[in-house]
């Protein structure tokens, strides 16, 4: 099982989210350190505008408590005092906490699409980083496979209420015809270009700055506006009705000075500034200025959540399906518990099966064909599988049904002592010639 933690727009205001917004080339390493201290044996970090969360899995017989404690103290050290904003989840909640979030439930902005692919780049960096082991190459893929069950199944992502959407809503209200406007684009971000993309659908003139000169040309010919250089900031707010900034920048790009400036320039003009970045771009003092709006990614989201009551009807069916997806998890999770003994078990059976047989070629049956050998062989493995079949079968029933008499402990204790699985068998030949016994399975059924 796993463990989550992580604060999100429910526990943290935008000012302790910002702190804990780690650069995209920092969550690798970030990773890496968090595996190689032993902390937790698997790790991914999923982080957008409203959340930063750790997931993580460890060694077997560490708990899954001491792995949650590792992985806030791993947060907490990457922007000390945001514990009394942090939450952790274990086990089966923590299943159910991921398989949320994935399917937009735990979204401020319910049935939001982008949280999906989100969660699949946070794969992608895991698994590039090499802090990906079994545990996490289960669980997420169950996690997409409930994400896509809810939007096929359920209306929740129905309806065109985004943030890009309700931020050129507001922009209409207050500029009302947007032809004879102009909007600039400051940096790259998904919703950034989807804003810019719709107003230059209602006839605004769009201006593309940015740090990169290939990508701001490339976004530029994307959204149809023009290119422009870092150098002309200063010069391009002047110019700007309506500023629409996501960065990465760890600080703010528009300040209190350059608004003020711009303000000036433009002659009472009033200019509404997006800001889509965590951490925010636009300084927030620029809101006591005559004349300006400014809205960031919490305000937008709040608006939108205000319009979304046909889609909190379909999140009760949708929460369905995350219970359900949820609960099947559980169950085939615990019944792998019983696979350490099993394969025990039958690797025991098989030893002592072969030696039996390797005995027995070796003394009165030498004389059999390669073909006889062979046939002999498999007629000795298809025995072992039927012997061990109820007992599998019991196991993993016992694995998975917690009220299950005997229960799971009581059956390996029996099963490791009775069969001294937990020693070395004695075969009684020499291992260093052994039979060459065919094997038509794995032995795990």
């Amino acid at each position: 099982m796993i463990t989550v933690v992580g604060l999100s727009h429910k526990t943290a205001p935008i000012d302790v989210r910002e702190r804990l917004s780690l650069q995209k080339q920092r969550i690798p390493a970030f990773l890496e350190e968090l595996v190689q201290s032993g902390a937790a044996s698997e790790a991914l970090l999923v982080s957008t505008c409203n959340r930063v969360e750790l997931v993580a899995a460890g060694a077997a017989g560490i708990e899954l408590g001491t792995i949650r404690d590792a992985c806030m103290l791993a947060l907490e050290r990457e922007a000390p005092g945001i514990h009394s904003h942090l939450y952790g989840h274990t086990g089966g909640a923590a299943v159910r906490h991921l398989f949320r979030v994935a399917s937009s439930l735990d979204s401020l902005v319910l049935g939001e699409p982008q949280i999906l692919g989100q969660v699949k780049d946070a794969f992608e960096v895991a698994r590039h980083a090499g802090t990906l082991g079994p545990t996490l190459h289960r669980t997420l893929p169950r996690a997409l496979r409930t994400a896509k069950r809810v939007r096929n199944e359920t209306a929740i992502g129905s309806g065109q209420v985004s943030v890009p959407s309700v931020a050129v809503d507001l922009t209409q209200r207050i500029f009302g015809e947007m032809r004879g406007r102009t909007a600039l684009l400051i940096g790259s971000g998904e919703m950034a270009e989807a804003v810019a993309r719709l107003l230059g659908t209602q006839g605004a003139k769009t201006l593309v700055l940015g740090r990169t000169r290939e990508r701001v040309e490339e976004l530029a010919q994307a959204v149809g506006g023009e290119p422009r250089r870092w150098e002309e900031l200063r010069a391009s707010l002047v110019e700007a009705d309506v500023v629409v900034s996501s960065t990465s920048a760890p600080g703010y790009v528009v300040d209190h000075d350059m608004i003020v400036q711009a303000r000036k320039s433009r002659r009472g003009r009033e200019q509404f500034f997006i800001d889509l970045a965590v951490p925010r771009d636009i300084d927030p003092r620029a809101l006591g200025i005559d004349g300006v709006f400014v809205y960031n990614i919490d305000g937008l989201s709040q608006v939108v959540a205000k319009t979304l009551s046909q889609r909190s009807r379909e999140a009760e069916a949708a929460e369905r399906i995350v219970e359900e997806e949820t609960r099947g998890f559980e169950r085939w999770s615990e019944a792998e518990q019983a696979t350490p003994t099993i394969v025990l078990l039958r690797e025991r059976f098989r030893q002592v099966l072969a030696a039996e047989l390797l005995r027995t070629l070796r003394g009165r049956l030498k004389h059999l064909s390669t073909d006889d050998r062979t046939a002999l062989a498999k007629m000795i493995e298809a025995a072992e599988n039927r012997l061990l079949h109820n007992p599998t079968v019991r196991l993993r029933r016992a694995a998975s049904e917690r009220d299950a008499e005997p229960g799971l402990d009581e059956l390996v204790i029996a099963l490791r002592e009775l069969f001294a699985l937990d020693e070395e068998a004695e075969l009684g030949y020499d291992e260093a010639e052994p039979m060459n016994v065919p094997r038509t399975s794995s032995g795990i059924r």
